[in-house]
């Protein structure tokens, strides 16, 4: 039986899935954050849709941490840091300025002078270093969902992940399984020992750390390294495949949102959600020819919510808190945000996504792009 890693090498060490996986990833989560924004909070929270909070952004963190392996383990530590770097930071610092600079001065309810000089305003710039702040100072103040862009939320866990992987690649540790598994034992047990002896008031800082969705992100990380350092020994099998589905399908059926809180059930369903997403990353998934150009999904996820708030402020009131809203809101925003996002990657991050190709996978293959391109316009 053919396992990830032969897989994984047949395919030159570039899944024909992922990226297929990365937009429909980041469109459903464009979706979900569509329903609690726009007024439907219990919806979303409840029956079934819940586990979309539960799996949607952990599946991006195995999808990464799996991914990542591979150059952790060519790179040096610096050019492994410096091309974490190109990938994440220029992309979310236009973010912040378009937020900050057009988007908040063009809707904010309190005059520019008051706007521009409000310490929240200068808050709001912290996020390009990852000390996240929501607002900015009377923007989107009477929404259901008071906050500019609630998605941020994720990039000091994404900043802790790559701390994770670089003491890791210090250590040695990047290349041995053991002591990934040693490392994931530690944290969930940390986090059950969190979850039986402290109260998650008298213990916050601990519970944020264990046990919140912070944790799970880590938990859902460290899978993923742990799927790439086994890949070799890890079955590329329809049964299991289809295994795991059935039991991310039971979770989602019989459990409910305060699942999200529990350590005890990221046993299962993590390494569950990790083997899905790699699962479908290897398989033929073939996206639209349009789609192929870039990665957008990064953008997607960035300005997504930006924008359905802007839709809602916008848009007829019958955006909140209908069904029919649901179905416009995703719509109109999923077409302006990939408008959007396409735009940001061939002006912002192809550009500098190529100053890595001397030691980066994705920049060669941008290089190489670009060459066979420049081929076939010279020879037609």
């Amino acid at each position: 039986m053919k396992s990830f890693g032969t897989m994984l090498a047949s395919y030159g060490g570039v899944g024909p899935g992922f990226n297929f996986l990365r937009i429909a990833l980041a469109f459903s989560i464009v979706f979900y954050h569509v329903l609690t924004n726009s007024g439907h909070y219990a919806l979303a929270q409840g029956p079934l849709l819940w586990f979309l909070e539960y799996s949607l952004v952990p599946m991006f963190f195995a999808l990464s941490g799996f991914l990542i392996t591979g150059s952790a383990q060519r790179l040096s530590l610096e050019n492994f840091l410096i091309n974490r770097a190109l990938r994440i930071v220029p992309a979310l610092a236009v973010d912040i300025l378009v937020c900050a600079f057009i988007i908040g001065p063009a809707v904010t309810t309190l005059p520019l002078g008051d706007y521009f000089t409000d310490p929240g305003f200068f808050a709001y710039m912290l996020n390009i270093i990852g000390w996240t702040h929501f607002q900015l100072p009377g923007v989107f103040a009477s929404h259901p969902v008071p906050q500019v862009n609630g998605a941020l939320w994720t990039i000091p866990w994404e900043i802790y992940c790559y701390t994770i992987m670089s003491v890791m690649m210090v250590t040695g540790a990047v290349r041995r399984p053991k002591a990934t598994v040693l490392l994931l034992a530690v944290f969930l047990a940390a986090g059950l020992a969190v979850t039986r002896f402290t109260s998650a008031n008298a213990g916050d800082g601990l519970h944020t750390l264990f046990v919140g969705r912070g944790a799970q992100l880590i938990t859902s990380f460290l899978c993923g390294i742990l799927a790439y350092q086994l890949r070799d020994r890890i079955p590329m099998s329809r049964l299991l495949f289809a295994a795991c589905v059935a039991v991310a399908f039971a979770a989602m059926v019989l459990l409910d949102i305060s699942a999200t809180q529990s350590v005890a059930y990221r046993l299962v369903l993590m390494p569950v959600l990790t083997y899905i997403t790699i699962y479908a990353g290897l398989s033929r998934l073939r996206l639209p020819k349009f789609l192929e150009r870039g990665d957008y999904s990064y953008d997607v996820y960035l300005y997504h919510v930006p924008f359905i708030q802007l839709a809602i402020l916008l848009g007829p009131p019958i955006l909140v808190g209908t069904a029919i809203g649901i179905v416009l809101l995703s719509l109109t925003v999923g077409v302006v945000v990939l408008c959007i996002a396409a735009a940001s990657w061939h002006l912002v991050e192809k550009p500098i996504l190529s100053l890595r190709k001397r030691y980066s996978l994705a920049g060669k293959m941008i290089a190489e792009g670009d060459a066979r391109a420049s081929m076939r316009g010279a020879t037609a």
